[in-house]
């Protein structure tokens, strides 16, 4: 069914509902993205984000409500209709063929055939398939990238930029260009270069009248990068605005009525409420904490992975941050003092006890050293286990008797932790790799919480989490440190790094570069010190 267009919407969805048994993930979403827009969607972790754009990539069908795209009713019912109508999805989890080459996987599915006499062979052409990818890249402004090269060599960022030329190609083979593109938590991996990158893709695509659904957690981007934004919270759609950085020249061309919707930037802490239902009124809280003794001390660790001599000293009481580029060695340092690391040469020193080689084991049984692992899905979770295997693995001993473990009193324990956290589950029973990231990341802190570790390693703990559980998270990280607890927290988002640590150290290539108070840090200078 066809309808005239009479509107400028590139997407207009009316009332869209979809439940799974008695569970509503949708429960009436409304939402209008104007062409050439992009348009951010904001909201906690199970707000109903996922199975939207599971909606509109054919994923997942509606059980009510329209889609109009382009002033036409559109029926989504796979995700080739989905493809056919110029919808492309990039989720956070890449899907690529490791193996095939950067052209292979930029045509994979709309490889050119060879034609003889004017039929098709069956044959790839392999001239007119490496002249697409070369276009498509260009279109990107990414004409270096190596297109013989297997995906698997290339960095999350290069990989990024080709599955965004996949879908620049896919469309172009279908009657209909590339209308909407869907971005799922994009820069969760990348640094601050390839997230610059990655917006002027996004700015080039929007000029050529492509519209961007941007989901994201970090709220700073969207104002960066987005003109509008719709809410999502419980399935519902609370609330849609303009958004953008809140400076002077904006306001002014609000006021002047030269900007295409007129309307005022929505105040960041206006959006805040309406995705947690709330006013958060301290996203960084603070909490007394004291120094004590020296709970780990690095002398002149290296090793294969590891940076070069790293010295430093963590005390109990402190909220230690380590900054720096993807790669410049935060993650394997954490891994040497954790055990999952070899040493080289140096030592680490925990709670004044040296060693030149340390296991996982030893770590969390006879240091109480925990790590939260920034690869929750092939390192920190056993994802076809339930929420009460993964939370008390590290102290299941505690749950049993004669050989046999009671199950009653890992579920309570979970529940406990559940509450806590504020972990969004059907109960202590359902399989982990059931839950959104967000939620999988509070079991994979928890866990730590559970087993009353001493020694807190956290890398990116706060990834892919809505910004009301972030709250919950720093909360109990300052409650730990007035406890007397030594955390160790590793992340790429300076902000979280300024407001919730005592001391930032930077490294930078495989160096540690300086450590200092963390007010005596500016984000600037932070991020010289990094690149």
């Amino acid at each position: 069914m066809s309808i005239t267009p009479s509107n400028p919407d590139r997407l207009r969805l009316t009332a869209i509902t979809k439940s799974f048994g008695a569970t509503h993930a949708l429960a009436g979403v409304d939402l209008a993205v104007g062409r050439g827009e992009v348009h951010a969607i904001i909201g906690e972790n199970g707000a109903g984000k996922s199975t939207l754009m599971k909606v509109l990539s054919g994923a997942h069908r509606p059980d009510s409500g329209s889609i109009e795209l382009d002033g036409e009713i559109v029926t989504l019912a796979d995700p080739r209709q989905s493809q056919a109508a110029g919808i492309a999805m990039i989720y956070q989890e890449l899907n690529l063929a490791p193996d095939l080459s950067v052209v292979e996987n930029i045509t994979l599915g709309s490889e050119p055939n060879r034609r003889c006499w004017g039929r098709k062979t069956g044959w790839v052409d392999r001239a007119a398939q490496r002249t697409l990818a070369i276009a498509a890249l260009q279109k990107l402004n990414c004409p270096d990238l190596p297109l013989d090269r297997p995906i698997r060599e290339l960095s999350i960022a290069q990989q990024q930029m080709i599955e965004i030329a996949r879908a620049v190609v896919t469309s172009a083979g279908t009657a209909t260009k590339l209308k909407l593109l869907i971005l799922d938590e994009p820069t969760s991996s990348l640094t601050q270069n390839d997230t610059e990158h990655l917006f002027n893709v996004i700015e080039r695509l929007k000029s050529e009248g492509v519209s961007v659904l941007y989901i994201s957690h970090f709220l700073e981007e969207c104002q960066r990068i987005a003109d509008r934004f719709t809410v999502l919270r419980d399935g519902r759609s609370v609330g849609t605005g303009r958004i953008g950085e809140d400076s002077p020249q904006n306001n002014e061309r609000s006021e002047a009525g030269t900007d295409a919707s007129a309307e005022p930037i929505t105040p960041m802490d206006e959006i805040i409420r309406m995705m947690v239902g709330r006013n958060v009124s301290e996203l960084y809280p603070h909490f007394r904490h004291q120094r004590g003794d020296v709970a780990i001390e690095l002398d002149g660790v290296s090793g294969p992975e590891l940076p070069e001599s790293v010295a430093l000293k963590v005390r109990h009481g402190q909220i230690f941050g380590i900054a720096g580029l993807i790669g410049a060695g935060r993650t394997e340092t954490l891994r040497a003092v954790f055990g999952l690391d070899k040493l080289k040469s140096g030592r680490v020193v925990i709670h004044g006890r040296a060693a030149t080689t340390r296991s996982p084991r030893s770590s969390w049984m006879d240091d109480s050293i925990g790590l939260v692992s920034e690869d929750r899905k092939n390192e920190g979770l056993f994802l076809t286990r339930s929420l009460s295997d993964n939370l008390t693995i590290t102290r299941a001993g505690d749950y049993g008797r004669a050989g046999f473990v009671s199950t009653a009193k890992m579920e309570s324990a979970t529940r406990y932790w559940m509450k806590q956290l504020d972990v969004k589950a059907s109960g202590p029973e359902q399989a982990i790799g059931e839950l959104s990231g967000g939620n999988q990341q509070k079991i994979a802190f928890g866990r730590l919480l559970h087993h009353d570790c001493d020694i807190l390693l956290l890398d990116e703990p706060t990834r892919g989490i809505d910004i009301g559980s972030k709250e919950t998270i720093y909360r109990q990280i300052g409650e730990l440190a007035a406890q007397g607890k030594a955390i160790v927290l590793v992340s790429s988002y300076l902000p979280e790094l300024m407001g919730v640590c005592d001391t930032i150290a930077v490294f930078s290539k495989g160096r540690l570069i300086e450590v200092r108070e963390a007010d005596q840090w500016t984000e600037h200078e932070l991020l010289t010190a990094a690149i």
